[in-house]
């Protein structure tokens, strides 16, 4: 552990520990793909979390906390694991030394007369703090998925306070900083707020077609899938629509695709530009299956699995497309018979037909240009089968009839005119709702 030691440490005492690292900077290449401020730190993921990469190796700085909890002591010392440590924390094993100066602490205190120059602490001075950059191993001993640094601290206690120069080691990493007796250093492993990186993805599905009629009709759906990771590459294990199913495949809905389950390459590893991973697929929309106004919303999640083993890594994303209106005009027939040739009563026949496959009709009046309403008695109306409201469902008719009196010879024409709408509230008229018919009168003298 301590540079200038040989006793047999059994660091069992606890004066000075080390209680957090914060302010972290883990240095990645300054305006890389991790760094977009380029400052040299890497940015926190989607998630806000630094990363390292599982059994490799990082550098990042810190603030190291070093608390008291005896009364003074001297010359500190903080060792941190480089080759991943184990149960004894930095005890065994490769490690890096470092000791509190006022060149690499803001809470530096010297006790001792030149030409000591190691930091020291106290009850006024509590804790002490170092900022030193560190080079450890991206190690989760305990499996939360944040990195485990193996520690140790040292110092020493009065009586056996000696000088901390650097006469024998220069740089202030290896100043001849040491227990001053074999229990005198304290070791552990801290979790640091640095996670072990696991991959996320983000989904985005758009509408290539934002309209489709009510009479059906095809719509095309883009969608990109990007892995956020910087080393670990995702495999696709699924992409499923919440409407129309499994979207790698011809199925339902689903008439053509060009989505697979694809293997997504890290950031760093995308020399082909194949993240995000993106492709198209196209649903057939049935006719009559929305109505005008609706918005059909429906969701893409896509689910895949990285490097590190681990899986159910999901991200969904909304499109949405519009139904519009499809209309399609009704018709209006008439035709006129003759019930008496004395009195000169005409019978008409009146049809409407609702011509569209998917929207009913409502029949709200049924006018003669002659013989004014034709859904009651009146006038020279002398009887009807005709009356309104009438609802008529798609591709059906309404037929009806009424007996109007004429009474001149000569060429007869009237006009019969109807009003409706649609249950997408759209109103119809002449000309499609109007017809007429002709009736000659000719007297014979005996």
């Amino acid at each position: 552990m301590a540079h200038g030691n040989s006793q047999s440490l059994t660091c069992t005492a606890n004066d000075v520990t080390l209680s957090s690292v914060s302010n972290i900077c883990i240095a990645v290449t300054p305006g890389g793909p991790q760094d977009a401020n380029n400052d040299g730190c890497q940015d926190p993921n989607p998630q806000g979390q630094f990363t390292c990469v599982s059994g490799q190796p990082f550098t990042f700085t810190a603030d190291f906390t070093m608390p008291l909890t005896a009364q003074a002591r001297y010359d500190l010392g903080l060792y941190i694991a480089t080759d991943g440590g184990g149960a004894d924390g930095a005890l065994t094993g490769q490690c890096a030394p470092n000791v509190v100066t006022a060149a690499n602490s803001p809470t530096f205190i010297n006790k001792d007369a030149a030409p000591d120059i190691c930091g020291d602490i106290d009850a006024a001075n509590n804790p002490q703090v170092i900022r030193q950059t560190i080079t450890t191993m991206c190690v989760d001993s305990n499996n939360d998925s944040k990195v485990n640094l193996p520690w140790c601290t040292s110092w020493r206690q009065p009586g056996a306070n000696e000088v901390c120069d650097s006469a024998t080691y220069t740089t202030a990493g290896t100043f001849d900083a040491f227990p001053g007796s074999p229990s005198k250093c304290n070791c552990g492993n801290l979790n640091i707020d640095v996670f072990l990186e696991t991959a996320s993805i983000t989904v985005i599905k758009d509408a290539v077609t934002t309209t489709v009629s009510e009479a059906g009709g095809s719509v095309i759906y883009s969608v990109a899938v990007t892995n956020n990771a910087l080393v670990s590459n995702v495999t696709l294990d699924s992409l499923v629509d919440n409407l129309y199913g499994d979207i790698t495949q011809v199925q339902g809905a689903v008439t053509a695709t060009t989505c697979a389950l694809a293997t997504i390459p890290a950031e760093i590893n995308d020399p082909g530009g194949q993240n995000p991973y993106m492709c198209q697929f196209t649903v057939l929309v049935a006719s009559g299956a929305h109505d005008a106004g609706d918005t059909i919303t429906d969701v893409v999640t896509a689910c895949g699995s990285d490097d590190f083993g681990h899986s159910n890594l999901c991200d969904d994303d909304p499109a949405d497309v519009t139904v519009v209106d499809d209309s399609s005009p009704p018709s209006l027939t008439k035709t006129a018979t003759a019930t008496q040739a004395v009195t000169v009563d005409v019978q008409f026949s009146v049809g409407v037909s609702n011509t569209s496959s998917f929207d009913t009709l409502t029949l709200t009046s049924l006018t003669d240009d002659r013989f004014g309403d034709i859904t009651t008695v009146q006038g020279n109306v002398i009887s009807t089968t005709c009356a309104v409201p009438q609802t008529i469902d798609p591709l059906d008719s309404y037929p009806c009839t009424f007996v109007g009196r004429i009474s001149a010879a000569g060429l007869h024409t009237n006009v019969v005119t109807g009003a409706a709408t649609d249950d997408d509230g759209v109103s119809y008229g002449a000309p499609e709702l109007e017809d007429d018919a002709d009736v000659n009168i000719t007297v014979t003298f005996p």
